[in-house]
């Protein structure tokens, strides 16, 4: 019995979010061996954690905008980096939000809860990409927009 040759990736791109795309899916990767699905789950995880961070840099910018003007910080300058500590959680390692270090333009650090909505949530979602263990820290230049672990 022949087999129809798999879709391109690009070709699945308008059956997303259909129930086409499960199956074509399926038999797409199907076709692959052991090194080419870790290749791809990879990939994935590479690309799930830079929208992650693109989404913190965002957020980052805004939180950072509205603790300075509500006076929640040692400095009224910008904020131009914040760093987060890891910390243990029951589930694992994760990112502390509770006492980020937010770094001005004129060299002040402010200790600050940022622990937020939009905030949590974000950390959270790039924790589980980047797999944050004991003593690292997660460094966001507000400037640049770089995320660095």
């Amino acid at each position: 019995m022949l087999l129809a040759p798999a879709p391109s990736p690009a070709a699945l791109v308008p059956l997303v979010g259909t129930a086409d795309f499960d199956a074509e899916l399926a038999r797409l990767l199907d076709t692959l061996d052991a090194s080419q699905l870790n290749d791809i789950e990879i990939a994935c995880v590479r690309r799930q954690s830079a929208h992650f961070a693109d989404r913190l840099v965002t957020v980052l910018r805004h939180r950072a905008r509205e603790v300075v003007a509500a006076r929640e910080t040692d400095s009224r300058w910008p904020v131009v980096s914040i760093e987060f500590g890891s910390w243990d959680w029951e589930n694992g390692w994760f990112w502390c939000e509770y006492s980020a270090e937010l770094r001005h333009l004129d060299g002040t650090v402010s200790t600050v809860d940022l622990a937020f909505d939009d905030v949590s949530e974000v950390l959270a979602d790039l924790a589980a990409t980047d797999r944050p263990q004991s003593g690292e820290t997660l460094t966001v230049d507000l400037r640049t927009g770089s995320v660095t672990q």
